[in-house]
């Protein structure tokens, strides 16, 4: 449990860290920035878009709404949500 913990909190701190560089690219540009998920996997190397068309029916649909969306919204959502189920109990 406490891995899962770790995890979700690293995934809540990545989440900050990229809506951190969103907010300094903004601040930079004199325009609101904001970066999609395709655009950061295309940093890495990973063509979002593409794995998004070439996957089956409604899996595409739903990569395709995700690599739509902020990554930073992406990941601090699911990490969050890591973070109230595994949650320390007593």
């Amino acid at each position: 449990m406490a891995a899962f913990r770790f995890i979700a909190w690293i995934l809540v701190a990545i989440a900050v860290a990229l809506l951190g560089a969103d907010g300094v690219a903004s601040l930079e540009q004199g325009e609101p920035i904001m970066r999609s998920t395709a655009d950061i996997l295309g940093l890495v190397g990973i063509d979002g878009l593409a794995m998004a068309e070439n996957s089956p029916g409604g899996v595409s649909q739903a990569l395709g709404t995700i690599m739509g969306l902020p990554l930073w919204g992406v990941l601090g959502i699911i990490g969050v949500v890591l973070t109230l189920i595994f949650r320390p109990m007593e």
